[in-house]
């Protein structure tokens, strides 16, 4: 059977192994440092600044392609294609939101395919009731813990490539707190999950709790700013025994705030003269993007 993510190029099936390079990845001892992306362009740019992997999550989605909170109106569908897109821009591994599947176990076993064939690295499955909050928003709710673990199952059941990552999520410290977590947390490992994120522990207490939970685990940290978690540094974090930190919101919050003040200045100057140090410039735009080595194809095939 064919493994890795496909992609169709001239009618081709192209395979790019990314879960087996996520994995030999993660035989490393340091962290690894996943910033969130949400389209093929801030993919790009986190790539060129030395990341060797990315998260694509829906907050930064649902913010980037309908701008909405993160509240469950994303499909999978339109996660897929913004998947899609992402990783076919870079040749890194991509973790991605599968949020909670998009209804039941059956489901999830579409999704996990369809973001495998987008070219997902690892794929994440949270135990919220559908639709869904960003996990450091109030008022979420859990679905029961053995309807996740069978969720998961089917995950696990369904990949196309055993190297993909199964990341089992679960939202319940914010309902039930952080013992019932842990238990969730070991009941979706035996399930079939390959790495464990508990979402939004409260102080670096229960940060260390949780490692001391899952010594021989994959442990996932998730570092937003102005949430509910403490924002630790990644070696402070790789201290504790965490593996992956995803830093998912500090592209989107940064291309907002830097898109306002630009085009305040445009709005009020007339121009954007005075903010041009923070901005590229024509030649190094269509550089960086890439239209150098089209011009070097388009010479050799024309």
């Amino acid at each position: 059977m064919p493994v890795g993510a496909f992609y169709m190029l001239g009618g081709i099936n192209f395979m790019f192994h990314s879960g087996k390079k996520l994995r030999e990845r993660l035989t490393r001892k340091d962290i690894l440092v996943l910033p969130g992306v949400y389209d093929a362009l801030s993919a790009k740019v986190a790539v060129s600044s030395g990341f060797e992997g990315l998260v694509m999550g829906g907050y930064a989605v649902a913010a980037s392609r309908l701008g909405e909170p993160d509240v469950g109106y994303l499909s999978m569908t339109e996660m897929a294609a913004a998947l899609r897109g992402i990783a076919g821009a870079v040749d890194v591994p991509v973790l991605a939101d599968g949020d909670t599947g998009y209804g039941n176990a059956l489901s999830v076993q579409r999704t996990i395919r369809e973001y495998e064939r987008a070219g997902a690295a690892g794929v994440l499955f949270e135990d919220q009731v559908w639709p869904k909050r960003c996990g450091h928003m109030a008022g979420k709710q859990v679905i029961e813990a053995e309807e996740h673990a069978r969720k998961l199952r089917a995950a696990a059941d369904a990949k196309l490539d055993q190297d993909t990552l199964l990341i089992a999520r679960t939202d319940s410290r914010a309902v039930y707190g952080l013992d019932a977590a842990i238990a969730r947390g070991k009941l979706y490992l035996d399930s079939g999950a390959d790495a464990l994120f508990i979402e939004a522990p409260q102080n670096e207490w229960e940060l260390e709790e949780i490692c001391k939970a899952f010594p021989d685990t994959i442990l996932i940290a998730n570092m937003i700013e102005g949430g509910r978690t403490p924002n630790l540094t990644s070696k402070d974090l790789e201290n504790l025994g965490f593996d992956i930190v995803f830093w998912p919101c500090t592209l989107v919050y940064t291309v907002t705030k830097a898109l306002g003040d630009v085009l305040r200045a445009l709005r009020d100057e007339g121009t954007t003269n005075s903010v041009h140090d923070k901005m590229l410039g024509f030649s190094q735009f269509n550089s960086f993007i890439g239209l150098d080595k089209y011009n070097e194809l388009d010479k050799k095939y024309k």
